[in-house]
């Protein structure tokens, strides 16, 4: 059968102790041939504080990942969310690539107004990767306020350095652009119309998520429990869990619907969600001096060594995030793989997740291309 490697894969990652769960989809704009859940969404409970990193045996009161389960897409939300906020408000007319801080922000820093909407998009805008945004906001900053007065780091466009503190800062200018919050953005311009009825913000004071599964994550030392149900990220959790970095909490069968459009370069269910114009600027590498590729928001392969694996067609495109969450499209063939973990349940020093997220992309493209060739199904 095809992609029985992928069952045998998860299983064995599940039992490594690599990951708790993992629940894994794979597609195309045609349609979803694969989609598992394996594993439990929460492991360890609150009254059995963590003793070192969990190694078994699995607790009785475990509990089972299903396809409903919630994630929390950690860094994935930039792409699900603020990457396609922006996208559409620059089709709308609201926001344009060149447009800079100043516009949004006239009383910003000298060394930060010239700051482009692409420069933010592309990770290469000086803006260091992270700080922790408390400490500025003590200081009397609002969150974008502490990013603009934070030191930069280089000078824009000579190097790529992932940033989150940028993304919180773009997140703020779509919100001033507009007059509206990151999450009714969202809402308005990308979770409706591609019918993602279970992803959003804030999963514990939204309707919307009122009895889900919520894959739990990593034991708090602070809180003195294991965080569920808010945003994993310290600094998207210090903004309130509406972030530009981080903060959409999904389940597969959503991401199915935003992975289809991201295959049909825009289209969903026969719709135009973004133009062909727009994506495919968006998936155009403007990075050429590295280290790393990067498109308007996503991150391009190399076809070297990188998340998707060895066999994804250079400059495919997509994101993971921290939690251990990625989506991936092959530019070749439309291909999607979705995987969704909390690996960082039993502890976010683990690092198995990583090779066993290649291999399971490896596996993945030989399966479907193979599944294409014998039935015929693209």
């Amino acid at each position: 059968m095809y992609f029985d490697n992928i069952d045998k894969m998860c299983r064995e990652a599940i039992e490594k102790y690599y990951v708790p769960s993992a629940v894994c989809a794979i597609g195309d704009k045609n349609g979803v041939y694969y989609k598992k859940a394996f594993g439990y969404s929460r492991v360890i409970m609150n009254e059995d504080r963590p003793d070192g990193v969990f190694s078994g045996p699995i607790p009785d009161n475990a509990i089972p990942a299903t396809l409903d389960t919630v994630y929390d897409m950690a860094s994935l939300s930039k792409l699900i969310s603020t990457t396609m906020v922006v996208l559409r408000l620059i089709e709308e007319g609201e926001m344009t690539l060149p447009d800079t801080v100043s516009r949004f922000f006239p009383d910003a820093p000298e060394d930060k107004r010239g700051i482009t909407v692409k420069q933010l998009m592309t990770h290469c805008s000086g803006i260091p990767a992270h700080f922790p945004i408390q400490a500025e906001c003590e200081k009397g900053y609002d969150p974008a306020h502490a990013v603009l007065n934070y030191p930069l780091k280089y000078e824009a466009e000579t190097k790529v350095e992932y940033s989150c503190m940028g993304y919180i800062l773009l997140a703020k200018m779509a919100e001033v652009c507009t007059g509206k919050p990151l999450d009714l953005l969202a809402d308005e311009l990308v979770f409706k119309p591609l019918k993602m009825n279970r992803t959003g913000y804030n999963p514990m004071n939204s309707e919307r998520f009122k009895g889900a599964d919520i894959a739990t994550e990593e034991w708090s030392p602070r809180f003195e429990h294991y965080i569920h149900g808010n945003v994993h990220d310290e600094n998207a959790r210090c903004i309130g869990g509406v972030s530009g970095n981080a903060g959409v909490f999904s389940c597969i069968d959503d991401l199915c619907n935003f992975a289809a459009m991201l295959s049909g370069h825009g289209t969903f269910n026969g719709k135009q969600f973004l133009s062909n114009q727009t994506f495919e600027r968006a998936i155009t590498n403007y990075t050429p001096y590295g280290p790393e590729m990067r498109g308007l928001g996503f991150q391009l392969t190399t076809g070297g060594f990188n998340a998707a694996g060895d066999l994804y067609a250079p400059l495919s495109y997509g994101h993971n995030g921290f939690t251990g969450t990625s989506l991936y499209v092959d530019r070749q063939t439309g291909m999607f793989v979705i995987l969704l973990t909390n690996r960082v349940h039993y502890t976010r020093q683990s690092d198995g997740l990583y090779r066993f997220r290649r291999r399971l992309h490896n596996a993945a493209t030989a399966d479907y291309t193979r599944m294409i060739l014998e039935k015929g199904t693209v």
